[in-house]
């Protein structure tokens, strides 16, 4: 950290708001966390980059044991490349034609994995390979129930694996999935469920392949609430949490994380008292995004912490509408708070720079580097 440590500090308050916050402290005890997980089990741990989009961050989680990062827009791809991030897996289906050349634009810069779900996907990325002169390593997606994308029926998956097998440009690695069900867990019990369909479906798969004759090295899962229970299952290499960094309400709500853990927070400025019982905030939807469900805690679009007679109750596009129980209606007109949200992935990818914090002193200022790169 002695780069972050070299800046020169000011206080949170001197930021002009809304800023968004990244608390230090917690961010290495996130990363510290998730990383032992996959270590105890003995697997890799590939993190999700979409919800931070900074190099800064890929680094640190690297330091601390990652084997790469998971992007899933080659603009993420070539910002964390730019950023010095040299191990990457691309999530997402390569198709049309500057999505090939752009793609033989970083084979050259880094190790890259590609993910493959059609004979498309598959065509396009072994052109990138041919226009580069390398061979790209790619795993195959299967869905595993949650009916985005990724290959559903066996004999399909076998099929686009000899294809590859017979493809000079392309080597078969193994294979990815995605439960994205596992958010919409009721609770722990239908976790479990998803994460055992996550699991089995993946291995299956392997083995099928395996006797077939193909060398499987990588099966990869796993999401922030799935992770800590798929890591341990048979078969699993890798897993690819990405929220759990920061933490937000929506992971909250999960049990995924936990409220003292969560390391980003917006700052904000009370800008308005129209009434004894309400404030007005300077950030709304163009901050906080509209995404997810209100807070599990009964504070509405997100939590103050230590207050929770604050209610973020509704938002316009600039302005954030706060409800007051009594003992906060002394609120005046200048006070700073920091906010919680509802989903950090989508705040990070709303503001172009954010504050790492230690201690209430900012100590560095970080650009979002893949911010917006939605191409």
């Amino acid at each position: 950290m002695e780069r972050v440590e070299a800046a020169c500090m000011i206080q949170t308050n001197e930021l002009d708001t809304p800023f968004v916050l990244i608390d230090l402290d917690l961010v290495m005890g996130n990363i510290a966390s998730m990383q032992a997980v996959a270590d105890q089990n003995g697997i890799k741990l590939r993190p999700h980059a979409k919800t931070h989009k900074m190099p800064e961050i890929a680094r640190l989680q690297m330091e601390a044991g990652a084997s790469g990062v998971t992007v899933a827009k080659l603009g993420e791809a070539e910002a964390m490349i730019e950023g010095g991030i040299r191990n990457l897996l691309i999530a997402y289906p390569i198709i049309g034609p500057r999505k090939i050349e752009r793609l033989a634009e970083l084979l050259p810069k880094a190790h890259l994995t590609v993910v493959v779900e059609s004979y498309d996907g598959m065509k396009a990325v072994s052109e990138a390979g041919r226009m580069a002169g390398l061979t790209v390593s790619v795993l195959i997606e299967v869905d595993s129930g949650f009916n985005r994308v990724g290959i559903t029926q066996e004999e399909d998956v076998l099929a686009i694996a000899r294809a590859i097998a017979a493809d000079p440009w392309l080597k078969l690695e193994g294979l990815l999935t995605f439960a994205g069900q596992s958010y919409d867990a009721g609770d722990t019990e239908e976790l479990l469920r998803t994460v055992k369909l996550e699991a089995e479906t993946v291995r299956e798969l392997t083995e099928r392949l395996r006797k077939e004759g193909f060398e499987i090295t990588v099966v990869s899962a796993g999401s922030t609430p799935s992770s800590p229970h798929v890591a341990g299952m048979p078969g699993i290499t890798e897993i690819r949490p990405g929220t759990y960094v920061f933490g937000d309400l929506m992971q909250v709500k999960l049990g995924a994380h936990k409220l003292e853990h969560c390391a980003l927070t917006v700052k904000v400025t009370v800008i308005s008292r129209p009434a004894e019982d309400r404030a007005v905030i300077d950030a709304g939807t163009k901050v906080f995004s509209s995404d997810g469900e209100d807070s599990p805690i009964g504070t509405g679009r997100g939590y103050v912490p230590g207050r929770p007679g604050i209610t973020l109750e509704w938002m316009t596009e600039e302005h954030g509408m706060l409800r007051l129980a009594p003992e906060e209606q002394g609120l005046k007109i200048g006070e700073q708070l920091e906010v919680i949200p509802v989903h950090c992935c989508a705040v990070v990818n709303l503001t172009d720079q954010v504050a790492a914090v230690r201690q209430g002193h900012v100590v560095e200022l970080w650009k979002v580097s893949a911010r917006g790169k939605v191409r």
